[in-house]
């Protein structure tokens, strides 16, 4: 989808989270890939959605994104291939 052949993930991190941390004025959350980077020149919208996350018994509260997509398949590896 995207047209680079080589992507720095840290930058698309970066980018995805800067958007997604941004005030909407209908509360959805959406990375949109620009048309200008996309192989067939056509802007992808990426919906995610946000939680709170209380991570331990001091109430430490941290903001988590889920993507809400199509999921997305890691080709995984069983220790038996390696």
């Amino acid at each position: 989808m995207a047209k680079a052949t080589k992507i720095d993930h840290q930058q698309v991190i970066n980018e995805v989270m800067d958007q997604l941390n941004k005030p909407t004025p209908d509360d959805k959350l959406l990375y949109i890939l620009p048309g200008n980077q996309t192989v067939h020149g056509q802007a992808v919208r990426f919906p995610f959605r946000k939680e709170l996350i209380a991570l331990d018994n001091e109430a430490t509260v941290s903001t988590q994104f889920f993507y809400e997509g199509s999921p997305y398949e890691y080709k995984v590896v069983e220790d038996e291939q390696l």
